[in-house]
């Protein structure tokens, strides 16, 4: 890690996982400042914050009917920083769910799972 401070956004529509989440990385390494957003759009209201990498579900919103959805905040993150690395986090282990995200910008899929929090862990620690 070069940044002996990095912010993680982490931006997902269920609370607890969003906890669960935040509290396995800063357990892991204490000098993560972490947010987290229940919405892409607070997310988005907070990009000028610099965060140096995002954690978004791939499924945001999925139970409002024409809310903004991970891959509509992803491009959305993309035309304001194309360089913020973004992690996309899904349920699903479908290359049709999968494609879309790395298409789009994302620089990793994470499959929710018993190691995913550790493999985000990683994933961050080579980017930041």
């Amino acid at each position: 890690m070069n940044n002996p401070s990095p912010t993680v956004f982490i931006v997902d529509d269920e609370p607890l996982l969003s906890e669960m989440l935040s509290d396995y990385l800063t357990q892991q390494y204490a000098g993560f400042t972490i947010k987290s957003f229940p919405t892409g759009e607070a997310c988005l209201e907070s990009l000028h914050e610099n965060p140096d990498t995002i954690v978004l579900d791939y499924y945001l919103n999925s139970r409002e009917k024409d809310a903004a959805n991970g891959i509509d905040i992803l491009q959305e993150i993309k035309k304001q920083n194309k360089a913020l690395p973004v992690i996309m986090l899904s349920s699903q282990k479908s290359y049709v769910t999968a494609s879309p995200s790395i298409m789009y910008g994302a620089v990793h899929y994470v499959i929710k799972g018993q190691e995913a929090f550790e493999e985000i862990y990683q994933l961050i620690k080579a980017i930041v």
